[in-house]
């Protein structure tokens, strides 16, 4: 694809300090059944290896620009990166995660088939240092993503997604805060348009302890309810109220400021650090993790330890890390496409279609 062609896609990547993940991120990018694609990859003013990578990588392929910029933080270089694009569609990406190999190819037949659905994600796998597995099980369905999302619950995964252009442009793009800029996103864009997830894992998450900030998952939590109600605001046709107004109008209630709703967030950080600490083989650690997150929050944190455990906490996780001898990237391989290699050399060995794993829609 030459530079001055428009493509179908434009891939946005906000870049800070990725250098461990980055190539594995990238290589999956590269290695997509689906070609017609540009990448655009805002260096947000990192100091490790990561600019030298991203500017050889684009001497190498045409379809990647690089973009540097003083370090301004996610909001504002995706802001940034999709001013740049050309597509009518555009994919997000993090510069630590996975695309799996079909990703934008089932993404992008979506859209075309369903014009009404303005923006789109996919389910995911967790992916840490050593292992990989738990499956997200986002819903599907516009009115049960945006219910999840008033609800604060995590709905869709937001470097899955594609959405046109258009639509973001229509909305105003991403909030001017640098935090729960996809949580206001998508439902501003479910006014416009409908919301949904492929049931499919077509993505590996990252989780590793670096990536994890207690305190921001707090301030995440209190973002998130506040973009819940700027929207019952729309819905009224009343004017929107600064974040600052929403704390003080709220502060009696049991959120967001209650030591309750401390605790919960606490336990959601608890909960993501004990994903990071079993995905990269400390197993203990991880376990007395969960037990602080079930203490401080027993039925959010139960949710998700159902999911867990048996299948990590126990060794019989659904899928394991390997890496491409060519490549040298880490791919997921399920149950079903492990036996089905062994079945290739031994044609005489059976299956039961119970071990197959589902695929289901998650970052949280």
């Amino acid at each position: 694809m030459s530079r001055s062609t428009i493509p179908q896609v434009s891939i946005v990547v906000a870049c800070y300090n990725a250098e461990p993940f980055l190539r594995a991120a990238m290589e999956s990018v590269l290695a997509q059944s689906f070609t017609d694609w540009e990448m655009i990859v805002v260096n947000d003013g990192s100091t490790d290896g990561s600019p030298q990578y991203l500017h050889d990588l684009a001497k190498q392929d045409d379809r990647v620009r690089v973009i540097d910029q003083s370090n301004q933080g996610q909001n504002a270089a995706a802001n940034h990166a999709i001013s740049l694009a050309k597509a009518p569609l555009v994919a997000r990406m993090d510069a630590d995660d996975v695309c799996d190999l079909h990703r934008l190819e089932k993404q992008v037949a979506f859209m075309r088939d369903n014009p009404t659905v303005g923006l789109l994600g996919t389910q995911i796998r967790r992916l840490g240092d050593r292992r990989s597995g738990l499956h997200s099980s986002f819903p599907t369905d516009h009115d049960e993503i945006v219910s999840a999302l008033l609800q604060n619950h995590h709905a869709i995964c937001n470097p899955t997604i594609v959405f046109r252009r258009s639509l973001f442009e229509q909305i105003g793009g991403y909030w001017e805060h640098n935090i729960a800029e996809d949580w206001d996103m998508f439902l501003r864009m479910a006014e416009v348009s409908r919301l949904a997830n492929l049931d499919e894992v077509l993505f590996s998450y990252r989780f590793h302890r670096g990536s994890i900030n207690g305190r921001r998952i707090v301030e995440a939590q209190l973002f998130n309810e506040y973009a819940a109600s700027q929207w019952h605001l729309r819905r009224q046709d009343l004017p929107g109220t600064s974040f600052e107004q929403f704390i003080s109008d709220h502060r009696s209630s049991r959120w967001p400021t209650s030591w309750l709703f401390s605790i919960d967030s606490h336990s959601i950080g608890q909960y993501r650090q004990a994903v990071a600490e079993i995905y990269s083989g400390r197993s203990i650690r991880g376990s007395m993790r969960l037990c602080f997150a079930m203490a401080m929050s027993p039925l959010r944190t139960l949710r998700r330890a159902k999911r867990m455990s048996g299948r990590i906490l126990f060794g019989s996780d659904q899928s394991v890390v390997h890496a491409d001898p060519v490549q040298d990237l880490p791919i997921v391989a399920s149950r079903t496409e492990r036996e089905s290699s062994s079945r290739q050399s031994q044609p005489n060995v059976s299956t039961n279609p119970d071990d197959s794993v589902k695929a289901v829609a998650g970052k949280g």
